[in-house]
């Protein structure tokens, strides 16, 4: 008889335990929370893919603003906005492989997006950077030189035209 009495706080004592500990999530755990001492926004600029002579394919019809683009040494940097931001969305400047004959030569390039299926409606503003470097090495293969200047026709800028201007 003791031994079952026994028995009996301890499964007592078992389920009490088994009650008393929360098996919920903890909503906090998968949060990672990050300070900036000096209260300044933190700019992230995205990497954007670069494509030469398949303006024919298409990498992204989806729309997009383009709010305005600039060429700093060998890197276009634009800003963007579009709907969605709930998924990654990929933006890919599509280059012609033929140089409009004209002094400086030209040369037509776009921006295509793909928002990845991506149906929420925010309406995020967003910086690309597209390393250049692939047009500047094709127009040194076209022209046999080191330095040149390109005025690069972008699709939809409201900016106007860019002008890439590089040396080496």
């Amino acid at each position: 008889m003791k031994i079952r009495y026994n028995l009996g706080i301890i499964l007592c004592f078992l389920v009490f335990c088994t009650i008393a500990c929360d098996k919920s999530p903890n909503p906090m755990k998968d949060t990672l929370s990050v300070s900036n001492d000096n209260a300044e926004p933190i700019d992230v600029i995205y990497l954007g893919k670069v494509v030469i002579g398949e303006m024919d394919k298409k990498y992204g019809v989806d729309p997009f603003r383009l709010n305005s683009a600039m060429i700093e040494n060998d890197t276009m940097k634009v800003s963007v906005s579009y709907s969605g931001g709930c998924k990654p969305h990929e933006f890919t400047l599509v280059s012609s492989d033929v140089f409009l004959e004209s002094d400086p030569v030209q040369l037509m390039v776009s921006i295509a997006h793909n928002a990845n299926d991506d149906t929420c409606e925010a309406y995020p503003t967003e910086d690309y950077s597209f390393d250049l470097t692939p047009i500047k090495t094709m127009y040194q293969n076209a022209y046999g030189q080191d330095a040149g200047t390109i005025v690069i026709r972008l699709k939809d800028n409201p900016d106007g035209e860019l002008v890439y201007k590089f040396d080496k």
